[in-house]
């Protein structure tokens, strides 16, 4: 385990291989004031100089252009640069200004915090060649001058290097919050289309039986049917309890329960789950015909669990919104390259035929799911009802 020193040098090395840190960087709003506040009291003191000598020579000119350079600082550094660079060279070459290169090398910091690396080199390289230059025509601020300004140039270096990965690790934590944001928005996102899945394949389904059921039971003509309504309204019922069970337990552990619908709803083979579902149709007084391939097709779990819920979203459609059809129809075919299914609805009237034509989230989830594995839907009315055929490649995943 890393120590809290050795921990600190890694996420310095980490932030110095990014390139955020070597961006061009702002200073910080309150940076920006307590900077435009000292170069303004500098001016004050400036201009207090000048008036008790009464006197505006050029190297007091200079002197404001040069605070006039760090005071630019806060709005933009590379003109600010330039300014100061331009000033103290001048001030250092042609008047011999120690202060000058003085004030330079203390405005290394706001360059090397804030300056693309080849502005900062430019920098420091007019700085080392003013350097020389005062040193070899000897007017230095002092005896061993020279070494006092290379002290303060490496202080404000490492001064604005720091700033500058502060600044850049505050750059690089407001972007991962942000990804994690962004993240955790996606996973919330996909926690309620679990949710809304597990609503509306299992305990709508249900539901829409039950419901179906309890009106069609005062209306059955003899036993036999009040028997199948009352006991498809049991069994419906049942399996909506259980989706609920298996919804509480997504919504409180994050997993879907193996006792939930999707685990025991309709379980086997597609053309076994196709009778079940033509059997609720019947049972709903919809005669159905299924026709399924004579051999075992080609699908792949993931391809027929789709398959399973489209189907199931097809019948339950009829049942809800065209309850009084004539007659179904459920077609399963398999050809050499894709597998197609088909269920179709004869309606005994053109509401019912728009009715059960009516397109909600189940629809929208079956195309979508369709789609992650190359397959396409279509549904709609046609001359006799409504028609939906959902086509997959054989093997896609």
């Amino acid at each position: 385990m890393l120590s809290t020193g050795e921990a600190s040098l890694t996420s310095i090395r980490r932030i110095l291989r990014t390139r955020k840190f070597w961006h061009q960087h702002a200073l910080h709003p309150v940076v920006r004031v307590l900077l435009i506040l000292t170069v303004a009291v500098l001016v004050c003191v400036n201009l207090g100089f000048i008036i008790a000598a009464r006197e505006f020579t050029r190297s007091d000119l200079l002197a404001l252009v040069l605070y006039a350079g760090v005071a630019a600082f806060a709005w933009n550094s590379l003109v600010a640069t330039c300014v100061v660079m331009v000033a103290g060279g001048v001030g250092v070459i042609f008047l011999g200004s120690g202060g000058d290169l003085l004030e330079m090398t203390i405005a290394l910091a706001l360059v090397s915090a804030t300056c693309v690396p080849l502005v900062l080199s430019a920098y420091a390289t007019l700085l080392v060649v003013l350097s020389v230059h005062t040193v070899v025509s000897g007017t230095v601020l002092a005896e061993g001058g020279f070494y006092g300004v290379a002290a303060i140039a490496v202080i404000a270096l490492l001064a604005g290097l720091t700033f500058r990965i502060v600044a850049a690790r505050e750059a690089i934590l407001i972007a991962e919050r942000g990804r994690i944001m962004n993240e955790l928005g996606l996973l919330a996102h996909a926690e309620q289309e679990k949710i809304a899945d597990e609503l509306h394949d299992g305990i709508a389904h249900d539901l829409t039986l039950v419901l179906f059921h309890a009106r069609a039971l005062p209306l059955q003509p003899d036993d036999a049917a009040r028997t199948v309504s009352l006991t498809t309204i049991e069994h419906s019922a049942e399996r909506a309890f259980t989706s609920i069970q298996s919804l509480l337990a997504l919504i409180r552990d994050g997993e879907t329960s193996t006792h939930g619908a999707g685990a025991t709803r309709y379980d086997g083979r597609l053309v076994d789950v196709l009778s079940s579902l033509a059997a609720l149709l019947r049972n709903a007084g919809i005669a159905t015909v299924v026709t399924v391939p004579p051999t075992t097709l080609p699908l792949s779990p993931v391809i027929e669990r789709i398959l399973t819920e489209i189907a199931i979203e097809a019948v339950t459609n009829i049942i809800k919104h065209a309850p009084n059809s004539r007659s179904a129809r459920i077609v399963i075919d398999g050809r050499s390259e894709v597998v197609e299914l088909v269920v179709a609805n004869v309606a005994s009237s053109a509401s019912g035929s728009r009715g059960a034509a009516v397109g909600g989230r189940g629809m929208v989830r079956s195309r979508q799911r369709l789609e992650q594995v190359s397959g396409r839907l279509a549904a709609g009315p046609d001359s006799n009802g409504w028609l939906l055929r959902a086509t997959v490649p054989v093997g896609g995943e």
